[in-house]
């Protein structure tokens, strides 16, 4: 049947009306700014909303796991939004800026009250806290001799857990860097702690609620804020950071190379180094970048004034063998069915 012509006219000015309102819609608001940020979400609400209330500048948040935010990016990727991101990964980071995703803001003001290892050298991102990753007991099953190999390889010690590699960032960039240092090593013991028991909790929330209802004596891999965290709130639970060293988990900001708003974007970076922003980021009980910000006081208490040790790392190695530790960690050792040996 044929269209009168009058109702094909309406046809085609309704679809210009709506093209020319869905461009409308589309256009950016220079007065806002769109965070792409891991958490922890309160840090980013708290920041997010001091930064408005100090500019007049509204932030659109959004708030999920560095995994969520990368695969974000990644479907906007020839349509993006973000301004600004903050990971909970160093290595996320890095593999924006490999490819050419970032933009470098040159000599910032604050840069030399900060700790300069956590930033990359071209300025391309900026370490705004960090956190580390080590063992968490119980207070009643604690071992204050426990090391990595000595825990994978039983230790002595049942009902152990871990939050799995594939769902917590913190947990993944552990078993990245603790590969990198042990090599083959790594995975005798890895298979070692899965033969003798080791579960796997499906986030960093499970297996801590684990350990605090005594389902578990420990965790390998646990970020310790979030443990500080517990401690603070009265929790019968030790952080150790074994002395062949614990994974240094940074929090980088970076400015997205596609932001329309670069002015806006270097304010905000600018924003999250004062002593007021990294203020709450201690409060969180994160390492603060700034050097005159000082840490909790559950963070002092459990590990001092001095940074344990670390596990040394090459970020270039560690962004070109990420995928496929974490894979073979996930294939062979998390998913894998093994024989108990009697």
């Amino acid at each position: 049947m044929n269209t009168p012509r009058g109702a094909r006219g309406r046809v085609l000015l309704a679809g210009v009306v709506a093209l020319v309102l869905a461009a409308c819609g589309s256009a950016r608001d220079e007065d806002v700014l769109v965070i792409y940020s891991a958490g922890p979400r309160p840090l980013a609400e708290a920041v997010a909303e001091a930064y408005t209330e100090a500019t007049g500048v509204r932030v659109e948040l959004f708030a999920a796991t560095t995994g969520q935010i990368m695969a974000k990016l990644e479907a906007e990727r020839y349509r993006p939004r973000a301004d600004v991101v903050v990971f909970a990964s160093r290595v996320a980071a890095e593999a924006l800026s490999a490819d050419d995703r970032l933009l470098a803001y040159p000599d910032p003001a604050w840069l030399e009250h900060t700790e300069q290892d956590w930033h990359d050298p071209g300025h391309r991102f900026f370490g705004t806290s960090a956190a580390l990753v080590g063992i968490a007991f119980r207070e009643d099953a604690l071992d204050e001799d426990a090391d990595w190999l000595s825990m994978f390889h039983g230790g002595g010690l049942d009902r152990v857990t871990m939050p799995s590699p594939s769902r917590s960032g913190a947990a993944g960039d552990f078993v990245v860097a603790w590969t990198l240092a042990e090599g083959d090593a790594s995975w005798d013991a890895y298979l070692a702690a899965r033969r003798g028991g080791l579960d796997f909790a499906a986030a960093n929330s499970q297996a801590i609620g684990g350990l605090l209802v005594g389902a578990y004596n420990a965790i390998l891999g646990a970020v310790d804020y979030l443990i500080y965290r517990q401690i603070e709130q009265g929790a019968p639970l030790v952080m150790h950071y074994p002395a062949s060293g614990s994974a240094l988990v940074q929090r980088p900001v970076a400015i997205l190379a596609d932001t329309p708003v670069p002015e806006r974007a270097r304010e905000f970076v600018d924003f999250y180094f004062t002593p007021e922003m990294q203020a709450l980021v201690a409060a969180q009980h994160l390492l603060p970048a700034r050097h005159d910000v000082v840490p909790s006081d559950a963070r002092r208490a459990g590990s001092g004034d001095a940074l344990p040790p670390v596990i040394a790392i090459d970020y270039d190695e560690a962004l070109q063998q990420q995928t496929p530790i974490l894979r073979r960690f996930q294939l062979r050792i998390e998913r894998a069915e093994v024989v108990h040996e009697r």
